[in-house]
């Protein structure tokens, strides 16, 4: 995670000062930044996310499509997104590969 350096400056008091005003100043970047920063993360380490093996949760698959919950669960009862395990009523699965499919459809659709 983050390492803060130490610096010897003029006493222990200022040292301390200038250790929590620091940490202070990180936590706020943070907080304002957070949003920016996984979105950076994940667009440079997209294959670890989106392996080929890798199934797609309900969120996720949300997130890609940006439709709501009530949407995915119309797809999925249509047959038009098929989880991997459509006994469950919630926490779907779904394979990369048919989401894939399933974007580029609609591409060729709105074309």
């Amino acid at each position: 995670m983050l390492k803060i350096i130490k610096f010897q400056f003029i006493g222990k008091e200022l040292d301390e000062q200038m250790e929590k005003t620091v940490k202070t100043l990180v936590i706020k970047y943070l907080g304002k930044y957070r949003k920016i920063l996984v979105e950076d993360y994940i667009s440079k380490n997209f294959s670890k996310f989106m392996g080929e093996d890798r199934l797609l949760t309900s969120e996720e698959v949300m997130n890609l499509l940006q439709i709501s919950r009530q949407t995915l669960g119309r797809r999925v009862k249509d047959r038009v997104l098929i989880p991997v395990n459509p006994e469950v009523k919630r926490n779907y699965r779904f394979k990369k590969n048919d989401v894939i499919n399933y974007i580029n459809r609609k591409e060729l659709e709105n074309d």
